[in-house]
């Protein structure tokens, strides 16, 4: 896995596919490596986060910042109500590839868990680099990711209104997102997991990505392996 997260395309699957990644456009050079603020606010990760206030920080400006510019790009009448859903979206998608990848990141020397927190939980940084699973260190991750799922639940209109072209590649990344996030609060194992989705999943995500349930445009949603509500 070492080598596949220095792959930034595979490091970040889900803000990959969370929108069309023109050339030029910021997603392309975040990817092709040549963004220069998103590159020199990814080195300050070696630094870690001392509180979650840090690590809010860090998932907005890798994060947030990013897909929202990306939408911006894609879709340049886009209104000041889209454009933050689109950095809530990005948040959250940058928290659940933490997440996903932490193992990975502690081994190239980026322990990202806030510091406070881990303390608080008794969890050790070698547990991190080792993969050492115990129920405090799960117990940190499923907290993480109930508050990257309430993110993610809050940027779900963006499903609705976004233009045709880029809704459906939205919908399915949030639902791709909500599941992982629902195994990580759920999967005693978590967070060393890579959650993959059986057959019978994937076509319920294509269902749920194809027919949304809608009740407002304005007011947050849901999502998870039922679906995206909003």
């Amino acid at each position: 896995m070492k080598d596949s997260v220095k792959d930034v395309a595979q490091r970040f699957p889900l803000m990959r596919s969370a929108l069309p990644s023109p050339a030029q456009s910021p997603l392309a050079n975040m990817l092709r490596g040549t963004h220069t603020q998103w590159n020199a606010d990814h080195a300050k990760l070696t630094s870690g986060h001392a509180d979650l206030a840090e690590l809010m920080h860090s998932a907005r400006a890798l994060g947030g910042e990013l897909i929202k510019a990306q939408l911006a790009y894609l879709w340049p009448k886009a209104d000041v109500h889209s454009l933050a859903l689109a950095q809530g979206l990005g948040v959250a998608l940058w928290l659940t590839e933490m997440l996903l990848f932490l193992r990975e990141d502690a081994g190239e020397g980026r322990m990202l868990l806030p510091r406070d927190s881990m303390r608080k939980h008794m969890v050790e940084a070698e547990q991190l680099t080792t993969g050492k699973h115990d129920f405090a260190l799960r117990r940190q991750g499923e907290q993480l990711a109930a508050q990257s799922m309430k993110i993610l639940q809050g940027s779900a209109p963006l499903g609705l209104t976004a233009p045709l072209h880029l809704r459906y590649r939205l919908r399915w990344t949030m639902l791709y997102a909500g599941f992982i996030l629902q195994e990580m609060q759920r999967d005693p194992k978590a967070p060393f997991i890579h959650p993959t989705l059986s057959f019978k999943d994937r076509l319920l995500l294509l269902k749920n990505t194809l027919f949304i349930r809608s009740t407002s445009k304005q007011a947050g949603g849901s999502c998870g392996s039922g679906g995206c509500s909003t």
